[in-house]
């Protein structure tokens, strides 16, 4: 009569543990990221100016921070600014700081390059908008 019990219990044991399994093991595809050809370093010169302003650098990194450069006439050191970065989606890249620095928006060019925002998200025009481009010098 054990006997008996002992092969019903492991009848029924092996069919419960055949339908628990899977019939089949989905294969799963993990898509590496592509890399974002957007991420790196950035510079703009410029010519003279009042605000003695001869440079503008932006790095933007991949966790989503970015650091502003702005180098000026007569002094060795640029004035740094630490902020972050989203892309909106119509493409826009915003950069915002948590100072009381306003945030910047550029959109990317075919070429690469990034091109300063005005207040209506669209690129400034004539020779404002041929000097306002950032020129991307270093992939991170």
């Amino acid at each position: 009569m054990i006997f008996f019990f002992c092969t019903l219990f492991c009848v029924f044991s092996c069919k419960s543990r055949r339908l628990a399994e899977p019939l089949e093991t989905p294969e799963v595809l993990i898509e590496e990221k592509p890399e974002d050809p957007f991420l790196g370093v950035y510079i703009m010169d410029l010519p003279s100016s009042r605000s003695g302003i001869t440079s503008y650098s932006v790095e933007f990194k991949a966790d989503q921070t970015a650091r502003v450069l702005l180098f000026k006439e007569g002094r060795t050191e640029p004035e740094i600014s630490y902020g972050k970065w989203l892309i909106a989606k119509d493409g826009i890249i915003i950069l915002y700081f948590e100072q009381s620095v306003p945030s910047e928006f550029f959109i990317k060019n075919a070429d690469g390059s990034l091109s300063f925002l005005n207040a209506q998200r669209k690129p400034y025009s004539g020779e404002l908008g041929e000097l306002l481009i950032l020129r991307k010098i270093k992939k991170d």
